[in-house]
């Protein structure tokens, strides 16, 4: 597992106490949430601080909201925060943990996009990259 040190998290919108920081705090009690129904277009986003090189993301939404896995995704990357390449990886979670592999990539961001709708929220508890 990357060390999470330095690391931001941004997202589209976040539900009341639902910080995107939370997501990436080590305490599986908290989460990121968009507190709103899953919708095409809703982004979780993270700032590795410096470039990175990783292939496999895992989101553990947490027990307390294990329905609230991403219906659809498109994980994209980006050395600025502002030009996004293709996609890496797209799919759907099908449950708590939606564990996303891919090449090998280096970046410095990456963003989750929700392609899916759901009347459950899109929910982050923990997010980890990890390289083999």
């Amino acid at each position: 597992m990357l060390s999470r040190t330095g690391w931001t998290a941004t997202a589209s919108s976040s539900g009341a106490g639902d910080a995107a920081s939370n997501a990436i705090d080590g305490n599986a009690a908290t989460r990121w949430s968009t507190g709103a129904a899953q919708v095409s277009g809703q982004w979780f986003q993270l700032d590795l601080g410096s470039a990175k090189t990783f292939n496999q993301l895992v989101l553990d939404t947490g027990a307390a909201s294990a329905g609230d896995y991403p219906r659809g995704y498109t994980v994209q990357t980006s050395s600025d925060g502002s030009t996004w390449g293709s996609a890496i990886a797209t799919g759907a979670g099908s449950g708590q943990v939606t564990t996303i592999t891919f090449p090998s990539t280096t970046a410095r961001y990456l963003r989750v996009t929700q392609t899916g709708s759901s009347g459950s929220w899109f929910s982050v508890g923990e997010a980890n990259l990890y390289t083999s």
